[in-house]
């Protein structure tokens, strides 16, 4: 209840252009519930995944080119650069949802990964009040994103965790090496 309660704080300053609501079945059979909010005005897209324990949220600034992903099951939060010319465009988001079986295909296409680094970022004024509102009190981390995993060199472990935003597969993967 304190998330949600959270999460509307931040949500309903951007009074979103259009809200949809998807409700589907996660890998295990559970029931996952999704809501996503798109503003025009500001550039921003808001997903939430509500999954009891898995439940994660983004926002994808195309404003400042920032996405952030804010997994509370983890405890943190991370901050990566949106490479404008590879990610969707904000317009896209709407077709998708209404005509998401028709473009299974490009949907599997929407695949992003990055690797999270130790690097902590402290000043989240300064990717606008969405992302500071996602990330606020939480461990922020930057990410980058990979179209191939980087070598590892040496001894050491690493780890992912996956994230499914209605049709965004999302990766991240972070890690120490000696």
């Amino acid at each position: 209840l304190l998330l949600l309660g959270f999460l509307a704080a931040f949500i309903n300053p951007l009074q979103g252009d259009e809200s949809f609501q998807y409700v589907n079945n996660g890998y295990n059979g559970e029931t996952l519930y999704h809501t996503v909010n798109i503003n025009q005005q500001v550039n921003i897209a808001v997903f939430n995944v509500y999954a009891g324990q898995q439940t994660s949220n983004a926002v994808f600034d195309y404003k400042q080119n920032i996405v952030a992903y804010h997994m509370p099951y983890k405890g943190i939060c991370v901050v990566a650069h949106m490479d404008i010319n590879k990610f969707p465009d904000l317009g896209i988001f709407e077709d998708l949802i209404h005509t998401k079986r028709e473009k299974k295909k490009e949907l599997e296409e929407l695949k992003k990964d990055y690797f999270v680094t130790n690097q902590q970022v402290y000043d989240l004024a300064q990717f606008g009040s969405a992302v500071q509102g996602l990330c606020w009190g939480v461990p922020t981390y930057w990410a980058r994103e990979y179209a191939v995993p980087p070598q590892t060199q040496g001894v050491g472990a690493q780890g992912c965790a996956g994230i499914h935003f209605l049709f965004i597969h999302v990766g991240l993967c972070g890690g120490f090496h000696l």
